[in-house]
């Protein structure tokens, strides 16, 4: 495991005032205008950049192809209500019959190196290819262009590859680029229904849910103690104290992505589809932490957890409410995936989170050889797109 440079974390914390709340200008019409040398050269495809009244055909190829139905408004809040700006798209259409044969969509996201702001963006969503014009060539050709893009090479974005664009990136030569497996682990709630649902045997799965019953009791015992005073309140709106917060508990190093109170409104609070439930941490009269967690069914996420490291107590209390919440709401398991670096993995391991298997792998692309170091990252769940 790779500890956090706890040495200068204190003045990344005071270093990263300046990042709160982060700058927020849509810089689209700047995106749309800046070169791209390789734009529309193509003789058969028109490969170029979208503009929003576009947006609606391609949400129409994205359900299309991939036969989903995905409403408008979920569309909508990542493409045109995004705080820091509007969907980056590249399309292709075929010149003869004017329709719309691809689409690539990025989207603006906070980004930075330790308590320095970068242009940063999600790269790679919504990645289709019409129905009858695969295995044509059409993601290579796209990608030379927005390659050619003056700000590419400049801009600091992340993608989460699954199985098969990893695939593909190895096949083209770039597996060097892909950062990953990134450490996932799993806390089993109710462990007799998680592991029927995996063909344990009943005696088995009837034994080890005594354990992990028994092993998160004691944790409990261990947890809530020197926990005098604090309590954890639902959060109806996240305000611009949640930004003190972020900035003592979050600022890193190396490459993260600061979630100031409107990112936290907008990719929570304001999500059409989805409901995730937001906790403050209050430790006497003053706020301390945070967490976010979304309940999918049977299965949770934690999504955003930020807490001090000391004194332990606090952040175990925030962490315990969330695993309580889960529990009463039916879930069998609560997941979370972050880099080895993590400053919590400790206190997670101790309150039974056990490492699993993970699918999760991080494609970043950026001017800075450090990108491709797995230790120089901080990320949480609330970081990828569609979780």
């Amino acid at each position: 495991m790779v500890e956090p440079d706890t040495r200068s974390a204190a003045a990344l914390s005071e270093a990263g005032a300046g990042l709160f709340p982060f700058p927020r200008v849509d810089r689209f019409e700047e995106w749309l205008h800046a070169p791209a040398p390789l734009e529309s050269m193509h003789p058969r495809f028109d490969i170029r950049r979208a503009v929003p009244a576009e947006f609606d055909a391609i949400y129409d190829l994205v359900n299309h192809t991939f036969g989903i139905k995905r409403s408008r408004p979920r569309y909508d809040w990542i493409y045109r209500h995004n705080p820091y700006g509007t969907a980056r798209c590249w399309v292709v259409i075929d010149r003869g019959s004017r329709q719309l044969v691809s689409s690539m969509a990025s989207w603006p996201w906070p980004m930075a190196r330790g308590a320095r702001c970068a242009e940063g963006a999600q790269q790679d969503g919504d990645l289709v290819v019409a129905s009858g014009w695969q295995r044509q060539g059409i993601d290579r050709l796209r990608a030379e262009v927005w390659r050619s893009h003056a700000w590419q090479s400049k801009a600091l974005t992340l993608s989460w590859p699954n199985a098969k664009s990893r695939g593909a990136g190895i096949k083209r030569g770039r597996s060097a680029n892909i950062v990953g497996p990134i450490p996932k682990a799993v806390l089993i709630l109710n462990t007799k229904a998680y592991l029927a649902g995996r063909d344990w045997p009943a005696l088995v799965s009837a034994a080890s849910g005594v354990v992990v019953d028994t092993a998160l009791r004691a944790w409990r015992k261990l947890a809530i103690r020197g926990a005098i005073g604090v309590a954890v309140e639902a959060v109806r709106r996240f305000e611009s104290s949640f930004d003190d917060v972020t900035r003592q508990c979050m600022t890193w190093p190396g490459f993260w992505s600061p979630h100031d109170a409107d990112f936290l409104n907008w990719r929570y609070l304001d999500h059409p589809t989805v409901q995730y439930l937001p906790f403050a941490l209050v430790d006497g009269h003053t706020l301390a932490g945070y967490s976010v967690l979304k309940v999918d069914g049977q299965a949770s996420w934690l999504m955003e957890f930020a807490a001090p490291v000391a004194p332990r107590c606090l952040a175990s209390a925030l962490l315990l409410h969330v695993i309580e919440t889960a529990r009463a709401a039916g879930c069998t398991h609560l997941r979370f995936v972050a880099p080895p670096g993590w400053r919590h993995w400790r206190l997670f391991h101790a309150a039974g989170f056990l490492p699993v298997p993970s699918e999760i792998y991080l494609w970043p692309a950026g001017e800075e050889p450090e990108l491709r170091q797995l230790a120089m990252w901080q990320s949480v769940p609330g970081d990828m797109d569609d979780v």
